[in-house]
């Protein structure tokens, strides 16, 4: 008899941000923020609190109602995640107007 023993290495990496701007996360960041997490090879989830949401998806983002001074937590899973987490943080620190 022979067993065969897979292991499953899974790395993801995180890293937080505060929202800035006084709307939040609305429809044109939540637009800007899918879209660009569509052209990346890596799942990207984003929680605030107990809310979490797919990047890929404008209305989980929406739905996350992340508001001024909320945290949110990106997570990055699979692909080039370094890569793909400096592509969302710019998000953050200069692109989408966060």
């Amino acid at each position: 008899m022979i067993i065969k023993l897979v292991i499953l290495i899974i790395t993801m990496i995180q890293k937080s941000f505060i929202i800035k701007q006084n709307e939040g996360i609305h429809a044109r960041p939540a637009a800007k923020i899918a879209e660009k997490c569509l052209q990346l090879n890596s799942k990207i989830t984003f929680c605030n609190g107990c809310n979490k949401a797919d990047g890929c998806s404008i209305l989980q983002l929406l739905l996350l109602d992340a508001g001024k001074g909320s945290t949110i937590d990106v997570t990055v899973n699979g692909g080039n995640e370094k890569g793909a987490l400096d592509e969302v943080s710019w998000l953050f620190e200069n692109g989408a107007g966060i």
